[in-house]
C-alpha cells in the first residue's frame, strides 16, 4: 500500500508537470524568501504569519512568493541552505484567508484580477481559488516537499504551538532579537458551513493526514 507521503509526492509531481508548461521551468533559486548570504530559506505558506516571520528572519517583506518550493528552489539549494515552513490547522488557515481577502481591507492582485471579490461568499471564494489561483488555498504538504529530493523542511512550525521550534530556529541562526508571537488576531470569524467544511476536509484530507490536524 502506498504511504501518503507516495500519494502526495504523485499529486505534486503532475502539479509540477501541468506548471512546467511543456518543460520550460527552470531553476532561479531567486526568492524574496531566501538570504543567499545566510543560506536560509523560508517558503511562505500562505496565511501563516509569513510576513512576521520574514521580518523577524531578516528577509525581505516588500512583496509575497507563494511558489511551491520545486518552483523556487534546484535540489542543491533545497538540501544545504536552512529551510524553514510553517503550518496551521488547515480550516483556520482557510477561514482566515476568506475574512482577509474578502472582508478586510485587501486591495491587492487578487482584488484587481476578480473585482467583485468582497462579494464573495465563502463557497464561492473556495470553488473559484482552487481552480483558477494555485496557491490562494493550496493544501498545505505542497510547500514541505521538494519533488527532486528526498529531504524534509529542516524546521516545521506549528502555528498553534510554534515556541519551540522558533526557539530552535533561533539558536540554529544565531537570532538574538525576541522570539515572535504568532497567530494574535482574535477578531471571532465565521466559520464554514457544514456542507463546505465537508468539502474542505475533504481537499486538505492530505494535510490533516500527514500533520496530525
Amino acid at each position: 500500500m502506498q504511504t501518503v507521503q507516495e500519494q502526495a509526492k504523485k499529486m505534486a509531481i503532475q502539479f509540477i508537470r501541468n506548471e512546467a508548461r511543456n518543460k520550460t521551468l527552470t531553476w532561479h533559486n531567486r526568492s524574496l524568501n531566501m538570504d543567499h548570504e545566510r543560506k536560509v530559506y523560508f517558503v511562505h505558506n500562505p496565511k501563516c504569519m509569513g510576513t512576521s516571520l520574514k521580518n523577524w528572519l531578516g528577509l525581505c517583506t516588500d512583496d509575497a512568493d507563494h511558489r511551491f518550493p520545486t518552483l523556487v528552489a534546484n535540489k542543491s539549494l533545497w538540501e544545504t541552505y536552512t529551510t524553514v515552513v510553517v503550518l496551521r490547522h488547515p480550516l483556520d488557515r482557510f477561514v482566515s484567508s476568506y475574512h482577509y481577502h474578502c472582508k478586510s481591507d485587501y486591495a491587492g492582485g487578487y482584488l484587481i484580477k476578480y473585482p467583485d471579490l468582497k462579494s464573495w461568499d465563502m463557497d464561492t471564494y473556495f470553488e473559484k481559488m482552487r481552480s483558477t489561483e494555485p496557491y490562494c488555498v493550496a493544501p498545505q504538504w505542497k510547500y514541505t516537499v521538494h519533488l527532486n529530493s528526498e529531504r524534509p523542511p529542516d524546521f516545521l512550525l506549528r502555528i498553534e504551538d510554534p515556541v519551540p521550534e522558533l526557539k530552535r530556529l533561533a539558536e540554529h541562526l544565531g537570532i538574538q532579537t525576541a522570539v515572535p508571537v504568532l497567530n494574535q488576531n482574535r477578531v471571532l470569524k465565521r466559520p464554514p458551513s457544514r456542507d463546505l467544511r465537508a468539502k474542505l476536509e475533504d481537499y486538505y484530507a492530505l494535510d490533516f493526514q500527514l500533520f496530525g490536524y
